[in-house]
């Protein structure tokens, strides 16, 4: 999530270009999504068979 937010923030900032901007917000959507999906994951550490 750290990650998407600091690529967002590069490519609203520095990226002047349009492509690279759309490119760099979309691989910004990506891993804030991408964290945020690990985070609310339920982890299944103890699996009891029946």
């Amino acid at each position: 999530m750290i990650l998407g937010g600091v690529l967002f923030v590069w490519s609203v900032r520095d990226i002047a270009a349009e492509w690279p901007q759309i490119f760099v917000g979309l691989t910004s959507v990506f891993c804030t999504a991408m964290g945020f999906g690990l985070i609310i994951m339920p982890l299944d550490n103890n699996p009891e068979i029946e």
